[in-house]
């Protein structure tokens, strides 16, 4: 995918990112309502849905695509960052509880190892379970994705129709109706993506939809309570972040809408974006958000606990999200950037299984065909 609509993927990406990080620096005690406010947090993950819908669908209907690969290349990019972030928070909440235990007071402490257990198989969130690991809430929507994922790969590889449709129900009664409300956010973005594949529209059209889609982004994102889109339930039981499931689902349209009309307009300009520096600055911080997203809320809590700085001091409150934004972006070169290496390598072991499987499929039964002497 390239263009403009991958650096507006990528330009909404990077900023969905910032704006939990900073939504989360504002309401973690980590400081005293000293930074700019950001409400519509939970609809930032929406955004991070409707992407992955975009993208994944774009990924899944390459002409040399298969089962294997595209399981191995999911498998490969969650694990570069998801493995190393429950290392990283299991580490840094041990050590920071001991040193500013209050700021660590609303983390419920039970069944810790079972909560990581749970994010490390992506099982946090099937039914009417909500386990997140230690203080690393952001990791509910894993839980989420990683079965779209599932589900998406069954509807496009399975190539039986009866046993495509047994495995979709199977997995849907494993992970259970909370997960399942907010799947047409997601399934909006495939959509987007297959639609600007068939749908033709001039320039003289397409920009005009292109601007009132966005506004309408806008809009439904700034007065999202004044226009009902926001419930204001989200993260209680039993559905917790699958509470406010109609404005959900009504905001990814909309956005999923601005990416198709984006698309078509992309579609009539020629231009060679790439090689910009504001283009490859643009790649360089999207290729970065999942780590900010799954390393950002543990180090904020370290970072306040092993330093003690003043959560009112906005100069000092500056300077610790400075050094957290300097750390994930260490911590990316070291995990999310090596996710080439591993989707190689994941493909490889991906294919040999699924070939493996084949193999023994294929052996013929000899003791039902003994040979003659």
């Amino acid at each position: 995918m390239s263009g403009l609509i991958s650096i507006y993927l990528d330009v909404f990406r990077f900023l969905a990112a910032l704006g939990v990080f900073f939504f989360h620096a504002e309401h973690l005690p980590v400081s005293s309502h000293v930074l700019p406010y950001v409400y519509f947090n939970h609809k930032l993950v929406i955004v991070f849905f409707v992407i992955s819908g975009y993208v994944i669908a774009a990924s899944a209907a390459r002409p040399d695509r298969t089962f294997a690969n595209y399981s191995a290349d999911r498998l490969a990019r969650l694990s570069s960052v998801v493995i190393p972030a429950l290392f990283l928070t299991y580490v840094l909440d041990a050590i920071g509880v001991r040193l500013l235990p209050d700021i660590y007071a609303n983390i419920n402490p039970q069944w810790q190892s079972i909560r990581f257990a749970a994010n490390f198989f992506y099982c946090q969130q099937i039914w009417f379970l909500c386990l997140n690991p230690s203080s690393n809430n952001p990791f509910w929507s894993l839980g989420y994705e990683f079965w779209y994922y599932v589900l998406f790969g069954i509807l496009v590889f399975a190539r039986v129709r009866w046993g495509r449709i047994l495995l979709l129900l199977a997995v849907s009664l494993f992970i259970g109706p909370k997960i399942l409300l907010l799947l047409p956010a997601w399934a909006a973005g495939a959509l987007a993506f297959h639609a600007s594949k068939w749908l033709k529209c001039s320039a003289r059209s397409a920009l005009p939809l292109f601007i009132v889609t966005g506004l309408g982004v806008i809009t439904s994102l700034v007065f999202e309570n004044q226009l009902g889109m926001n419930n204001g339930k989200v993260g209680q039981p039993p559905l917790y972040y699958s509470y406010n499931f109609v404005g959900d689902n009504l905001f990814a349209v909309i956005l999923a809408a601005n990416f198709l009309c984006c698309a078509l307009f992309s579609q009539h300009l020629k231009i060679n974006f790439e090689p910009r520096r504001a283009v490859r600055f643009i790649r360089w911080m999207a290729s970065h958000t999942f780590s900010l997203y799954l390393y950002h809320v543990p180090l904020l809590f370290f970072i306040r606990a092993i330093t003690k700085y003043d959560p009112q001091n906005p100069y000092e409150v500056a300077a610790a999200l400075g050094v957290a934004l300097m750390i994930v972006s260490g911590l990316s070169k070291i995990t999310e950037e090596q996710y080439p290496i591993l989707r190689t390598r994941s493909r490889r072991w991906m294919t040999m299984l699924v070939e493996r499987i084949r193999l023994r499929g294929a052996k013929p039964d000899l003791r039902s065909h003994p040979q003659k002497s």
